[in-house]
């Protein structure tokens, strides 16, 4: 029962999430990259790939935005967002059109079910994304854990996810 719901919810994700392949992690002195992050700011639109690692199923992609915006509180941070889920993603920008995430959740807008009782989040540990040059697809990869929290099925437990975002 357990295995079938994180397979139907790991599903799920993939229906709503987004993340994908990274570029090369140019350090640049802060400096050098404090006014870069309009090189990647805006929405895009990824075809995102969601894998269980050991899993033999590949999920199709599925077509979604990775919203990158400037983090006013901070030189060369950005807000993370991947639309419908609710996130508090960010990243710091490494270098002209690249950046890393830091951990961050999000949870997912499912509807509940009062006889499954089940919350679903997904919890990155890391990442990273950018564009190869100017003009060129944004892409990411961020992994993390899968979290699913069924208090009527046991206890909640966590499967680890790797996310690709592909720009398009």
């Amino acid at each position: 029962m357990l295995r079938s719901l994180a397979l139907t919810s790991v599903a799920a994700l993939s229906l709503f999430c987004a993340a994908c392949g990274g570029d090369d992690d140019d350090a640049q002195d802060p400096a050098q990259i404090e006014y870069t992050r309009s090189n990647v700011t805006g929405t895009h639109p990824v075809l995102m790939t969601m894998t269980i690692p050991g899993s033999p199923e590949t999920p199709e992609p599925i077509q979604t935005s990775l919203v990158l915006t400037e983090d006013a509180s901070t030189r060369n941070g950005l807000t993370v967002a991947l639309p419908p889920l609710e996130c508090d993603l960010t990243a710091t920008m490494t270098g002209e059109y690249t950046f890393s995430m830091k951990p961050g959740t999000c949870t997912f807008p499912i509807p509940e079910d009062p006889e499954l009782e089940c919350s679903f989040s997904l919890s990155i540990t890391g990442g990273t994304g950018g564009r190869a040059s100017a003009g060129a697809a944004v892409t990411a990869t961020f992994t993390g854990n899968y979290n699913v929290n069924c208090t009527s099925d046991g206890p909640p437990f966590a499967l680890p996810v790797t996310v690709r975002l592909a720009g398009t």
